[in-house]
């Protein structure tokens, strides 16, 4: 197994980490519960980088696949709450679905999302329009379902940001910890394979957290 300190050193990590601006008290809360609560969040320089992104594109309508409990959404929607953009987010689980909701309401961008509950599968076909820019942070086995139904939504130089490619490092050398993993990185590197060759996408592979594919449409 590759370990993301062989990939990016610990020293590096920390470094980079220094360089980020203080994170409010709300969004620090939210980081303990994720932590405490073994619910998975973007890293922090993950998180800067999608504010940077949002910021560089100029991105008004944004769609993000897996909400959690709210935490990427709320720095989406930070980074755009004086460019009038919009962010809708999908979350399957009910109970993170309704934290964060109630989380949107107490960072006080709650006017700047739509969020809804349910499969994105089922909810994706039913969006309306494009989009600017599309985050994907969700169950690691439907990746490729997912990207299948997001790309066609995004905009010509719009920018799609998939988080976790890396899956611990296992992707890189096709190894997985135990045998019901197996499925879930050949499937993750077949879409890595996708973005490699797709015709209408120019994408780079940046090692941030655990990895991270940004592509725009071309």
């Amino acid at each position: 197994m590759v370990l993301m300190t062989e990939m990016v050193s610990e020293k590096v990590v920390e470094f980079m980490r220094e360089l980020l601006p203080e994170r409010t008290g709300f969004l620090q809360q939210l980081e303990k519960e994720c932590q405490d609560e073994y619910i998975p969040l973007v890293e922090p320089e993950v998180g800067q980088f999608l504010q940077v992104m949002v910021k560089a594109r100029g991105a008004c309508r944004i769609l993000e696949i897996g909400t959690g409990i709210g935490y990427s959404a709320i720095l989406l929607a930070e980074a755009f709450r004086d460019s009038g953009g919009h962010l809708t987010t999908i979350e399957i689980d009910q109970d993170r679905y309704v934290r964060a909701c109630r989380n949107f309401c107490e960072a006080g961008v709650s006017d700047l999302i739509t969020a809804l509950h349910g499969d994105a599968n089922q909810i994706i076909p039913e969006l309306c329009g494009s989009f600017d820019l599309i985050f994907m942070d969700a169950a690691k086995g439907q990746y490729p379902e997912f990207f299948a139904r997001l790309w066609p939504l995004l905009e010509r130089g719009g920018v799609l940001l998939i988080d976790n490619i890396f899956l611990n490092g296992w992707v890189i050398d096709m190894s997985w910890p135990e045998r019901r993993k197996k499925t879930m990185v050949v499937r993750m590197r077949e879409l890595l394979d996708t973005l490699k060759a797709h015709p209408d996408l120019i994408t780079s592979v940046i090692p941030l957290g655990d990895g991270l594919a940004v592509s725009v449409r071309r």
